[in-house]
């Protein structure tokens, strides 16, 4: 299933934190790396990435840092994971590089085709400000869950009929 890894969790809670403080301005590595207990050296090349996305601003000089590029709730979860990510896929199959050995025999590589595009569009409706607000998230997973549900029960109907 897919998992972020280390750097895209600690890009996560850096933009988290820096929505947080929007209003103080910058934020340091060293301050940001020991708020959240991050290793600066990592946290550092995190952030570079994160600004080579667009996601980030830096400044320069004393009292420098980063700083959101834009609001927060205009920042996409995925926006904020993609650059740590080598493939983001549900199934091996699914990614680029492929790494399936079953080759054409598989039965389940379009049904998890359906899958992973499923999960990738669940991804792409996060915003940034759900992270800084547990109920929303909780509020939209609900809805997600709803129509999930839904469509589950028309394709459950469709089958009986059909069959």
């Amino acid at each position: 299933m897919f998992k972020v890894s280390r750097k895209s969790e600690y890009a996560l809670i850096a933009v988290q934190h820096m929505a947080r403080r929007a209003r103080d301005g910058v934020t340091s590595v060293a301050e940001l790396a020991q708020a959240e207990n991050i290793p600066p050296d990592i946290l550092a090349k995190v952030l570079q990435g994160l600004k080579r996305a667009g996601l980030l601003t830096a400044a320069k000089g004393a009292g420098g840092g980063y700083r959101l590029s834009r609001p927060v709730q205009e920042i996409q979860f995925l926006d904020v994971v993609r650059p740590f990510e080598e493939q983001l896929s549900v199934v091996t199959c699914q990614n680029d590089h492929g790494g399936c050995d079953r080759g054409g025999d598989c039965t389940l590589r379009d049904p998890m085709k359906v899958l992973n595009a499923f999960v990738l569009r669940q991804f792409s409706n996060l915003t940034m400000d759900m992270f800084l607000s547990p109920h929303k998230l909780v509020h939209h997973a609900r809805a997600d869950v709803t129509i999930a549900e839904s469509a589950l029960h028309r394709w459950s109907a469709e089958a009986d009929v059909a069959g």
